[in-house]
């Protein structure tokens, strides 16, 4: 259903996870007299993500928590006989199934008539017009919108071969006989090398079932063999136990530091593109939604108050304190990638799991980032951070 002037009220091209959240958040019927276009890609929603991150174990911390596959109070960090196990009774960490996501998220769209979702859409390119947005489409179809949310990601092989990036590949398995603690999260169990900071990563669903995923923190020049890894990860994990790989995914992230606002007017960016990628972490899910909720409340005031179209949607911001120390954090790994896993147990031995916990997640205090800042050695986070500070006043000098 177009507006009366032939023009979508809001397109959002790239119906992922940022795509997706903010159709259904859109999709309340106090929206009901805009009309929202939804573009995709693909053809179809399979399950191609597993999503986890860490959330308070009481209350509802976002709309899709039922549809979580599995959570727990407990995890573990370590490397070549240093391990430690850490509870907490406040924090949990959850994991969500991303085909369960599209479909809560196609169900809510489908009981609306002013939300269109479009599958097998390719998009060719979106120009700025006199008095609205023209998207052409790969059929050399054009769409015109007041406004755009582009939640692509960067086009596959164009990042930088210097840039940081975060390589992930997982194999669910199922096993005929018990082999994993399904208690604990194994969220990281380091093989320290001098190309990255590599480690594994088990979401153990039951005693006979898991997520088994290799991770590299990593110059995009580095191409692990993902294959050979998880082969021999398995064997050595389950010896002669025989397994069955139910699910694979796959996937490159980008650890830059948070991009470009858009100069285009009209547009605005979603998702990885948009910054809700925590680049020293690489959690982007809750982010995501929070976006999306922030944009619809911000509409709904935009139309309360008589300013619509000429609503001005807010784009996501981290914390500059938060994005400063994942910078430097980040850094710091790079100049020395042996010393990496290191600094990691470190943290998970020396800082309180509730205090670490709301760091990671995004959240926390002042007296937190001390306690986490106050874990780590000095020498090499003081140096980085005084490259990072240095940069910083050069970029700004020359801008």
């Amino acid at each position: 259903m177009k507006s009366a002037t032939g023009l979508w009220d809001i397109v959002i091209v790239g119906g992922g996870l940022s795509g997706l959240a903010l159709a259904a958040e859109l999709a309340a019927p106090e929206f009901a007299h805009l009309s929202v276009l939804v573009l995709e890609q693909r053809t179809r929603y399979t399950r191609d993500r597993t999503w986890s991150y860490w959330r308070e174990t009481v209350g509802q911390t976002h709309r899709y928590q039922h549809l979580e596959r599995a959570r727990w109070s407990r995890w573990s960090v370590g490397m070549s006989g240093r391990n430690s196990c850490h509870p907490s009774s406040r924090y949990c960490y959850a994991t969500l199934d991303a085909d369960a996501f599209y479909q809560a998220a196609q169900h809510s769209i489908g009981k609306t008539t002013h939300v269109q979702l479009r599958l097998g859409t390719q998009l060719s390119s979106i120009r700025t017009g006199d008095a609205a947005l023209h998207i052409t489409l790969a059929n050399s179809q054009t769409v015109g919108a007041r406004h755009v949310f582009d939640a692509r990601p960067a086009p596959h092989g164009q990042t930088a071969t210097g840039t940081l990036v975060q390589q992930f590949a997982g194999w669910e398995v199922h096993t005929q006989h018990d082999a994993f603690d399904a208690s604990t999260v194994q969220l990281m169990a380091f093989e320290p090398h001098a190309q990255g900071l590599h480690f594994w990563y088990v979401l153990p669903y039951g005693p006979r079932q898991a997520l088994v995923e290799t991770t590299w923190v990593s110059p995009a020049s580095w191409q692990p063999d993902f294959t050979q890894e998880l082969q021999t990860q398995l064997a050595q994990r389950l010896g002669a136990k025989p397994y069955t790989v139910v699910y694979r995914e796959q996937g490159v992230l980008d650890l830059s530091a948070s991009p470009p606002a858009s100069t285009r007017p009209g547009i605005t960016a979603l998702g990885r593109g948009g910054g809700t990628l925590r680049p020293s972490t690489g959690y982007a899910f809750l982010d995501s939604l929070a976006h999306a909720q922030r944009l619809a409340e911000s509409l709904r005031q935009a139309l309360n108050a008589g300013t619509w179209p000429r609503w001005q949607p807010p784009a996501f911001e981290r914390p500059p304190a938060q994005a400063w120390m994942d910078a430097v954090f980040l850094s710091t790994l790079a100049n020395d990638w042996a010393r990496a896993p290191h600094y990691f147990c470190q943290l998970f031995e020396r800082v309180p799991p509730d205090t670490l916990v709301a760091f990671l997640a995004g959240q926390p205090t002042l007296v937190q980032c001390a306690a986490v800042m106050q874990a780590l050695p000095m020498a090499p986070f003081a140096a980085a951070a005084v490259q990072r500070g240095l940069g910083w006043r050069t970029a700004t000098s020359n801008g």
